[in-house]
């Protein structure tokens, strides 16, 4: 398996200016991780080692985001995301009270990923 350069690494980490791929916050390099976008279990094995580390499939991302995406795809992951009001009405006793109290309210709304709104502002600019 390749190991990623220092300079690759960095590179990795400019892409988004700092800030995690999927939710945008603020990273600190030696926190980032290196996620694959493309999973690596997608890919075929014989052209694995030269696409699977293209600057375009490496996405920065902070250590909950890569832990919960997981090797899913971007759609599974989006889909993932939009689940949890729902995972937690089932599931966390307490996540109900505070909706009863009016102290969360769970919101029914599309994810954008942060690199989708930075594309889309760049787009938009052009």
């Amino acid at each position: 398996m390749k190991r990623l350069s220092k300079a690759d690494r960095q590179r990795v980490f400019e892409k988004y200016n700092g800030h995690c791929a999927y939710c945008g916050c603020e990273l600190e390099y030696k926190d980032m991780q290196v996620d694959h976008f493309e999973p690596l279990r997608n890919w075929d094995k014989s052209k694995m080692e030269a696409e699977l580390w293209d600057f375009n499939n490496l996405m920065p991302a902070c250590r909950k985001c890569n832990h919960y995406k997981r090797a899913h795809k971007i759609e599974t992951f989006r889909q993932m995301i939009q689940e949890i009001p729902k995972k937690l009405a089932r599931d966390s006793y307490i996540y109900r009270i505070g909706i009863k109290y009016s102290l969360i309210s769970a919101m029914d709304k599309p994810v954008k990923f942060y690199f989708e709104r930075v594309e889309e502002n760049e787009n938009n600019n052009k």
